[in-house]
Parts: C-alpha cells; sequence; structure tokens
C-alpha cells in the first residue's frame, strides 16, 4: 500500500512501535482545532512547514500558551527528541501522516 493510498488509521498503526511519540503527539493534537494544534507546531519546529508550504502553518501572533500546556509541551519535548534521534525516517513518517489526512 503506498502513502497516497493510505488510511490515517494504517499510518498511524504502521508506525505506532517505531514512532512511538510521534504518534501519541499527532493523537493528542485531535483534541484541537485544525491549525491550532501541538503537532502544528511540531511541524513548523521541523521545517516541514517551511520546506513543504513556504511559510508556518501555526499562528504565532496568538499566545502559544493557549495551545502548549504542562501535558503538551511534554509530549512536544518527547517528539523532538524523537524525531531529533531518528531523523530523516522520522521526516518521512510525518509526511505521511500529513498526506493521509489530507487524503480523508
Amino acid at each position: 500500500m503506498t502513502t497516497a493510498e493510505a488510511t490515517l488509521e494504517s499510518v498511524l498503526e504502521a508506525g505506532e512501535n517505531k514512532y512511538p511519540e510521534i504518534t501519541a503527539l499527532f493523537n493528542w493534537s485531535m483534541n484541537y482545532e485544525a491549525g491550532k494544534t501541538p503537532f502544528t507546531i511540531f511541524i513548523d519546529l521541523i521545517g516541514y512547514s517551511d520546506n513543504e508550504i513556504g511559510m508556518k502553518i501555526f499562528d504565532y501572533s496568538e499566545s502559544i500558551f493557549k495551545t502548549l500546556g504542562y501535558l503538551e509541551l511534554d509530549y512536544l519535548g518527547d517528539a523532538l527528541k524523537e524525531y531529533a534521534t531518528i531523523g530523516s525516517d522520522a521526516y518521512d513518517y510525518v509526511v505521511a501522516i500529513l498526506n493521509a489526512e489530507a487524503g480523508e
């Protein structure tokens, strides 16, 4: 199954063991309004937004602390550490999540 054919659920299930922290951050971010999630901040921080869209996605003119409490910061920190450890494979996983989400 290619990424284009993959459902969001199948992408998350396939990556859950190798990327548990990124998956957890994404799942927690489902509790937020689109574009105002901890995962949105994550993709801005890893450079996805600038590389693929040409600008940041999260609206930083609003208080970031409306989105990031202590629990969200913990999820974000763990996902960033995982990303730093795994690198380009983790980036590819994030792209697969976003592509699957866009396809739904």
